[in-house]
């Protein structure tokens, strides 16, 4: 009898689209080009769940991904 796989437990509020997009610093257009064309989550989008129809985010997952997408200025 194998036991399931353990997931990650997630706490706090969750953002929908808008928010989390607020939240990044990005356009809400800008996050469902990145949901539609990503290939690998958390790292070409960020995690994301359904709630219904909706997507719905949770900060951690957007700190994560974002921290992902920051890159040292070059020098001049």
């Amino acid at each position: 009898m194998s036991a399931a796989p353990q997931t990650e437990e997630r706490r706090g509020p969750v953002l929908t689209t808008a928010r989390a997009a607020e939240y990044c610093g990005i356009a809400k257009q800008t996050l469902y080009n990145l949901i539609s064309e990503g290939k690998r989550p958390g790292v070409d989008f960020p995690r994301y769940f359904k709630q219904g129809r909706l997507n719905v985010f949770y900060a951690s997952d957007l700190d994560e991904f974002m921290s992902n997408r920051i890159t040292p200025a070059r020098a001049a």
